[in-house]
């Protein structure tokens, strides 16, 4: 039953989503349409038929499973739906012999109106045909899809598609074979394995298919540490064949849970109430223990489990055979509780953090561990660090943090109060391999995961399969494929008989393997620093025994790159060529030197003479010192003045201007000394006869013909919307070169704004053709023209209506920002860099207005989560021996300025500060001075109390004054 039971499910899922009401027709003539329809015929409804029991439990499990698979718009809950007529045929509702007419009549026969009852329209054929298409559609656009995936394995982005187009075609194998392939690459999210498992286990009825699905809940809690997949689990125990198996793994691993656990322990009590099986003595045990087990870890309202507990006790101590030992479970309860005040705190703010706070949570949590490692049980340490991975999963060092802690304390003995659960049993090599899954981009994994092996001596098959698994992991710079390459050669450095022939053979064609592949993958970015070369020369040179070619090897290397300015590159190739010939070591000494650019000759000179001194003759000292000392003068005298100026150069700048302007205001007196004799010489002579006003002739005046601001420029106003304003211009430039250098505009006319010396003041304007042509123009702003990044923006004369800024000043989540990039990074290079996790709207390099890089980028995705993914892989990523950052953008608000400006409003110029004056020297004596301060204090004085006292007086008539003046 349960086989022809889920046989039609499968076969009609797709006409149930499309269908509300099918009517019954008769039974003779149905039969050949319920072959093609998928409908229930008699065989099948027998088989419904045979256990009442069965189909009870079955049937509130089933319906589900169709809904989850069928469209949101599809709702199954009408009564003449197929699920509901079996139902009522089970029930006895519908009697198969007693049909009525209507119920009997011919499909071509039933009227519209019937099927307007019914929910059904005239096109609802057409709509089933429609549908059907779409779901061939969705067919052929998953097989597709399965093809790519085929050729690129880690497309993360398509198996998200590859899972959605499976549930359009309502397949039951298709959906499971998506998962399949997603999961046997990538963990799958805790959305994505619900979504899954609410199907598999609405469909699942025999103890085959049950045992089936509670392996994939193994299989999806394995992946992540998910509360919600518990919960969902223990829903699924009482099915299962061996619930208390099950519970005792979720209260093991997800009791601990701080937040959380405490809600486990109450559904395991509940679970317990309705166990039908279990004796009245047998719960009792089960209670207590479930309670003293919860009451020793710190939970969250543990206080309630605690009270909850004494009043159960209290109520059936009576009938409690268990005995309790008060003692020793108040000591545990208030421990717990003592525990439990020191890490709510970080309960609380991982709580509180949104949830694209990736690197903030990723901070808690290890702040979390730091502290909590001190007093924690070792079961509920590691749930943390399981919490930690699995809410940052993409975080690389939160996985090694885990994979560290596991390697420490396995290696002193796995804990006696450790528990047997499935989570407690993984070793560092299985959570590296976990986060191998999450994060196939990090070389830092591949190298962890080499050295576990090779600690464990493991075989060398093994180690190579983890090479082998990350050349194809799809690295974003070249420099993490060598990190990998060279942490391999090492291994088989270290586990190669050097006596046996063949061992070397496989050694040295290893080396050349991973130089071709590396040459083949990245071209000319493959191992710039040649530090594959090195390692075999270095090798050569010593166990391989072949001095010549190591010698060979180190040649190449040097004349890569910019490794021949390394001084301590010269003096390793120094040394290595020391064992082979004393005579090549010393030529190799001569050519360092008179290498161009070498950082520091001089530690090279110092070597030179101690190895002529430890192995040279006298001869060959006193030419080598000669010669050094030669290079020595000539190092001084003109390489570091060089670098001297060099490093003076921003000092020197800073002061240019102030020594330009101090140079010109001292030529201003000698103009004003010239301009005044000829003043005077033009002035009428007082010495001149015969009472004549002759003048003498002043200075012949030199018509100068100067370029006004502005002349001849007027622009008319009325093209404005045609017209785009140009600035930033390299000030060389003229009409005809801004032109040339942009073809694809059609230009009317170019207007240079000019100062008055007719120079080009860096700016104009641009006519062009129509109104598309403009906006062609504004989308090219930033271009380069000239070394410098030229700004194309609208003409707008009100200065309210002018952008301020292009950009956006707010969080932008799909936007990153990155810094310290090298200055020679191109927008290629990022694109390729930070297209391996999603697609990209856009990549902005920064430039400064003089064309200089500053060293940062916008990269902006389609997705958020793209973005997310980036800046979790790539912050703190080396790129060419520069540590780049990588964070969501975000600037920083400018400070709103409020307050008005008096000053500025009304002209006035700005006041210095008494601070910032020189201090005024006093040219009056000291004595001088205090005499003067005296008399000042004095005369204040007296003139403040006559005051007092004129003001009190009385008024005086005009006899007090005449005798006044009499006086």
């Amino acid at each position: 039953m349960d086989f022809q039971l889920k046989e039609v499910f499968r076969k009609n899922i797709n006409i149930l989503n499309k269908m509300s009401v099918r009517n019954e027709n008769t039974r003779t003539d149905a039969k050949e349409s319920n072959a093609e329809l998928g409908e229930i015929d008699e065989a099948e409804e027998e088989a419904l038929l045979k256990s009442d029991d069965e189909y009870d439990a079955v049937r509130a499990k089933v319906q589900p499973a169709i809904g989850t698979l069928a469209p949101p718009t599809a709702v199954l809950t009408d009564e003449d739906s197929l699920m509901n007529e079996a139902a009522q045929l089970q029930d006895g509702t519908i009697d198969d012999a007693s049909l009525s007419d209507e119920d009997i009549a011919e499909p071509s026969e039933v009227t519209v109106g019937q099927k307007m009852e019914h929910g059904e329209s005239e096109d609802s054929g057409d709509d089933d045909d429609d549908d059907m298409d779409d779901s061939e559609k969705a067919l052929a656009a998953y097989k597709k899809l399965c093809k790519e995936l085929d050729v690129n394995q880690y497309a993360y982005d398509k198996y998200i598609q590859l899972c959605d187009l499976a549930h359009t075609t309502d397949d039951l194998d298709i959906i499971r074979e998506a998962y399949s392939r997603f999961s046997a690459v990538y963990p799958l999210s805790q959305e994505l394995w619900l979504k899954y498992l609410s199907i598999e286990m609405n469909v699942a009825l025999s103890p085959k298919e049950m045992d089936f699905v509670e392996g994939l809940f193994r299989k999806s809690l394995a992946d992540y540490y998910s509360t919600a997949i518990a919960l969902e689990f223990a829903a699924l125990a009482p099915r299962c064949a061996d619930p208390d198996k099950i519970w005792c793994e979720l209260l093991g691993t997800y009791g601990l849970h701080c937040l959380e656990g405490q809600q486990f322990f109450k559904l395991y009590r509940e679970f317990l109430s309705a166990h039908p099986a279990m004796s009245a003595e047998a719960k009792q045990e089960a209670y207590i223990k479930s309670y003293l087990q919860e009451l020793k870890y710190p939970l969250f309202n543990m206080e309630e489990s605690y009270i909850e507990f004494k009043v159960f006790y209290e109520k059936s101590k009576e009938h409690i055979n268990h005995e309790i030992s008060w003692e020793l479970l108040d000591k545990n309860y208030f421990k717990a509780k003592e525990y439990q005040s020191k890490i709510l705190p970080f309960e609380y703010k991982l709580k509180e953090l949104d949830v694209k706070c990736y690197r903030e949570r990723a901070e808690v949590y290890m702040n979390y561990i730091k502290e909590s490692d001190k007093f924690l049980d070792e079961n509920v340490l590691q749930t943390v660090y399981e919490r930690m991975v699995a809410a940052c999963c993409l975080n690389i060092d939160c996985w090694l943090t885990y994979i560290d802690f596991l390697t420490y304390r396995d290696a002193y003995g796995r804990p006696e109060e450790l528990q047997d659960l499935p989570i407690f049993r993984q070793t560092a090599v299985d959570v590296n391999k976990r986060a191998l899954r999450n994060c196939t981009w990090s070389e830092k994994l591949y190298v962890k995961h080499m050295l576990l092996l090779e600690q464990l001596g493991k075989s060398r098959e093994e180690v190579q399969e983890v090479l082998e698994c990350s050349m194809t992991a799809g690295f974003q710079t070249a420099e993490q494929a060598v990190t990998v390459w060279l942490e391999y050669l090492t291994y088989l450095r270290r586990h190669t008989n050097y006596e046996n022939d063949d061992e070397c053979d496989i050694l040295r064609k290893n080396f050349n393997l991973a130089w071709t592949i590396l040459g083949q993958q990245w071209g000319v970015l493959a191992d710039c620093n040649c530090e594959i070369l090195q390692l075999w020369g270095r090798l050569e040179y010593g166990p391989l025994q072949d001095a010549k070619r190591g010698k060979e090897l180190w040649t190449t290397a040097m004349e890569s790159a910019d490794n021949a300015t390394r001084s301590g590159l010269w003096i390793e190739f120094a040394q290595l060529e020391l064992r082979r010939d004393l005579e090549a070591t010393r030529k190799l000494f001569r050519k360092a030197l008179h290498s161009p650019g070498l950082d520091n000759p001089m530690v090279i000179i110092a070597a030179w003479e101690r190895f002529e001194r430890c192995n040279g003759t006298t001869k060959t000292l006193s030419n080598c010192i000669k010669e050094c000392a030669e290079f020595k003068l000539q190092y001084r005298t003109e390489v570091l003045p060089v670098k001297s100026d060099s490093m003076a150069a921003n000092k020197s700048n800073r002061s240019l201007k102030r020594k330009i302007t101090a140079a010109t205001d001292s030529t201003l007196p000698e103009k004003k000394a010239k301009s005044e004799i000829l003043k005077k010489n033009a002035q009428p002579s007082s010495n001149s006869g015969g009472g004549g006003s002759a003048k003498v002739p002043g200075p012949k005046r030199v018509e100068t013909e100067t370029f006004k601001e502005h002349e001849n420029q007027e622009i008319d106003l009325t093209k404005d919307h045609l017209r785009i304003f140009l600035s930033n211009l390299d000030y060389s430039l003229s009409e005809d070169d801004i032109r040339a250098n942009l073809p694809s505009l059609k230009i009317v006319n170019v207007t240079l704004i000019r100062s008055a010396n007719g120079k080009s003041r860096g700016f104009g304007y641009a006519e062009l053709q129509n109104e598309v042509e403009v906006e062609k123009a504004l989308a090219m702003d930033r271009i380069s023209l000239n070394g410098r990044p030229l700004y194309i923006s609208s003409v707008l004369r009100d200065k309210e209506k002018r952008q301020k800024f292009k950009y956006s000043d707010d969080v932008e989540p799909k936007k990153l920002f990155v810094k310290s990039l090298p200055s020679d990074t191109t927008k290629e290079e990022l694109e390729q860099i930070f297209g391996a996790f999603g697609k990209l709207q856009d990549v902005r390099l920064v430039y400064h207005k003089s064309g200089k890089f500053k060293n940062i980028a916008y990269i902006e995705y389609q997705e958020e989560s793209a973005a997310a993914k980036a800046v979790l892989a790539t912050d703190q990523m080396e790129l060419r021996a520069h540590i780049i950052t990588v964070a969501i953008s975000a600037p920083p608000p400018k400070p709103a300025s409020t307050a008005i400006n008096t000053n500025k409003v009304f002209g006035i110029s700005k006041k210095h500060k008494g601070f910032d004056q020189k201090p005024r020297m006093s040219l009056i004596p000291t004595v001088v001075r205090k005499q003067l301060t005296t008399a000042q204090d004095t005369n204040v004085t007296s003139a403040a109390t006559s005051k007092a006292t004129n003001g009190a007086s009385l008024s005086k008539t005009n006899d007090d004054f005449r005798k006044l003046l009499l006086k």
